[in-house]
């Protein structure tokens, strides 16, 4: 199983999905109105692009404001929304990192138990913290199984602290050897911000807005200390929501458990701090060029390869085009993407909290426009029309209009995740034995990928049919021995069934 949100990321990376070019007289249209006319066009599609800004050459060219930032009481987005960063947090936790490095106080290959003297592992280091070769293993899927609620009234919001003790309470073997490889570690950066709030005597918090934040003139940019409710302390906050299963209601996508989690994200920001904060960096006025220079250098295994990772961003040291880092971010109804061109002082940020399935539509288009590309509009997703006949007709219906539409590709989005991503949210709505039938599917168009093996056994064990959910299990880590979680549940089951 991979999480909704593992899956939104993935279409940061994937290849395109669209069609419908929509380019026509570019004699006469500047690369401004390109823009206005992309984001006009999708936004008559019924589709929200959240707040974008584009830059080139350290001047704003394109800034657009388009959806909804609360749905309980409906109110619109403008430019002072402050958007949940999600994982694009993580690069301030690598400049705080830098920070005390600059501060001497600590240093990059030093043991991460040294400082934190509870951390239940030798031989780990902060440069493998940060470069995500760290071999530690996933807190969401700790908390997921560890986690007693004492109180199954009382909603709860996990921070650094509970999360940490019930991490040293398991003590996890790692997932690999440090150093083996690189596994993107939403762990290992929460593990830096304690580490930041232990050598500084500060909360987190605290030290970005000391240290990073207000010298950066970063004003509307916090490490935001979650509440369910509206606050009226941070009235331009964003919340998460997304479209209903039915493709017609709005319903809140905002909470989970581990909404206060530091480090690999919670950070709130708007589109103007975040602009001011990527010429910060391309200017060497957060910290010294060298700094950066290190911080924008891949890491390396233990074999010698390169990664494409940094300390906080994924990195293009592509010969053809100019140094840039980028990154990007997504956490319950949020999917964020920063990118920064350092030499030419260019770059792009898009900040979005519906959940969007059209998030690389958006990315594909305004990196299409910037290098004078026409931009497609995108497919209808195939997933999300099923999901409508699921829940107005029945699941043998929708199976029958997937397999009559799968071939036309033109008109069509199809992909493996976004019926992965369907089964579990049919799960989530208790719709058992539709989201069984989805996860089938998925194996018999896929059957070569190992994933959707895990998310059968997942559907299976809560159908009470043990068994086969454990040769799903096995066969998932059979066909790839990277994805650890299989290799845990069918364990745990077998272990189980032979009691």
């Amino acid at each position: 199983m991979r999480s909704i949100t593992q899956f939104a990321i993935v279409c940061f990376f994937t290849a395109c999905f669209f069609c419908c070019k929509t380019e026509t007289n570019t004699e006469t249209k500047t690369e401004a109105d390109t823009y206005n006319e992309f984001i006009s066009n999708l936004k008559a599609k019924g589709i929200a692009t959240g707040n974008i800004l584009v830059y080139k050459d350290g001047k704003v060219i394109h800034k657009s404001s388009n959806g909804l930032r609360s749905i309980n009481p409906m109110d619109s987005l403008d430019f002072n929304s402050q958007f949940r960063l999600a994982s694009v947090s993580k690069q301030f936790t690598g400049m705080a990192i830098m920070k005390l490095k600059e501060m001497g106080k600590l240093d990059y290959d030093q043991k991460v138990n040294t400082i934190l003297t509870d951390f239940p592992y030798d031989n780990i280091t902060i440069r493998q913290l940060l470069h995500h070769t760290s071999g530690l293993t996933d807190y969401e899927r700790l908390i997921a199984e560890n986690f007693v609620k004492a109180d199954t009234a009382k909603t709860y919001t996990l921070g650094n602290d509970e999360i940490l003790k019930a991490f040293y309470s398991v003590d996890p073997e790692l997932d690999f050897e440090p150093g083996e490889r690189f596994e993107y570690s939403n762990t290992g950066y929460l593990v830096l911000a304690s580490i930041v709030e232990k050598l500084s005597g500060q909360h987190f918090r605290d030290f970005l807005k000391e240290q990073i934040t207000d010298p950066v003139g970063m004003t509307n940019t916090v490490l935001y200390k979650y509440q369910i409710q509206s606050d009226p302390k941070m009235p331009n906050r964003v919340f998460g929501h997304q479209l209903a299963l039915n493709q017609q209601d709005l319903i809140p996508n905002d909470y989970n458990i581990v909404n206060d989690v530091r480090g690999d994200g919670g950070i709130f920001s708007t589109l103007e701090d975040l602009y001011k904060w990527n010429l910060a960096l391309a200017n060497h006025t957060v910290i010294s060029k060298d700094y950066l220079d290190e911080a924008w250098t891949p890491g390396t295994l233990n074999n010698g390869e390169q990664t494409n990772y940094g300390f906080g961003w994924f990195i293009d040291n592509e010969s053809n085009k100019p140094k840039t880092v980028f990154h990007s971010g997504g956490w319950v109804g949020f999917i964020t993407f920063l990118h920064n061109e350092i030499d030419t002082k260019s770059g792009f940020i898009i900040l979005t909290n519906n959940t969007s399935n059209d998030f690389g539509t958006i990315i594909s288009g305004i990196s299409n426009i910037r290098e004078g590309k026409p931009y497609e509009l995108p497919k209808t997703q195939i997933a999300m029309e099923m999901a409508k006949r699921i829940l107005t007709e029945d699941t043998s219906s929708a199976i029958s209009f997937f397999q009559s539409k799968k071939t036309d590709t033109l008109n069509y989005k199809i992909s493996e995740n976004d019926l992965n991503v369907l089964g579990y949210r049919l799960l989530n709505e208790d719709e058992l034995d539709a989201a069984l039938s989805v996860f089938k599917l998925n194996i018999e168009e896929h059957p070569n990928s190992a994933n959707p093996y895990d998310s059968y056994g997942d559907a299976l064990l809560m159908k009470g049919d043990s068994v086969k959910a454990l040769e799903n299990f096995k066969k998932c880590f059979e066909m790839d021995s990277t994805l650890v979680y299989a290799k845990d549940k069918s364990e745990k089951l077998e272990a189980a069934l032979k009691k």
